[in-house]
């Protein structure tokens, strides 16, 4: 009775190593509004002609600084300030972006130890922040970025607000970062 039971706490033991071990776990990002915005973004930013697949980075993006001051006017700030609430809470969790971004371009999610050998066949690679919304899901943000290969990369804050049902862009945003 012994063996077994030992052989059992070996088991779960090595699970939860494997588990804490691992910094990255994260939970598949299934948000409809999120990728509609996505989507927009990419479609605006992203050459579509082309035929070579637009990577997207699988992992959302964590690394940008707190939205503040810096890169946001006083009155987007203030006017979206439940948004901004809402992505601070959501980038503390690492998120998986899923196949539902609706763009032309065909495209690959590609996870983030994958990029070093994937992105330089596709000239670069997007990546983007999950998206903060206020309670009525009517303003949202979201951290936008490119790499293109060498030092040729954009990445800035968005700010969108939802208009007769379709999401348009409104100004607010003060820094961009452009190599």
């Amino acid at each position: 009775m012994r063996a077994p039971r030992l052989g059992l706490i070996v088991v779960v033991l090595n699970v939860l190593t494997a588990v804490a071990q691992n910094p990255i776990a994260s939970r598949p990002y299934d948000a409809p509004e999120a990728y509609r915005i996505y989507s927009l973004l990419i479609a605006r930013e992203e050459a579509s002609g082309t035929k070579v697949p637009l990577v997207i980075r699988e992992e959302t993006d964590t690394s940008a600084s707190a939205v503040g001051g810096a890169c946001l006017s006083p009155e987007a700030a203030k006017r979206f300030k439940d948004s901004i609430s809402d992505l601070e809470r959501l980038r503390t969790k690492l998120w998986r972006l899923q196949r539902h971004f609706q763009i032309e371009r065909p495209y690959e999610i590609v996870s983030g130890k994958d990029l070093a050998s994937r992105a330089p066949l596709s000239g670069g690679y997007s990546f983007m922040s999950p998206v903060g919304f206020n309670k009525n899901k009517t303003l949202a943000i979201v951290y936008y970025g490119s790499i293109c290969g060498g030092l040729c990369g954009q990445e800035k804050f968005h700010l969108l607000e939802k208009i007769n049902g379709q999401w348009k862009e409104v100004p607010g945003v003060t820094g961009v970062t452009v190599s």
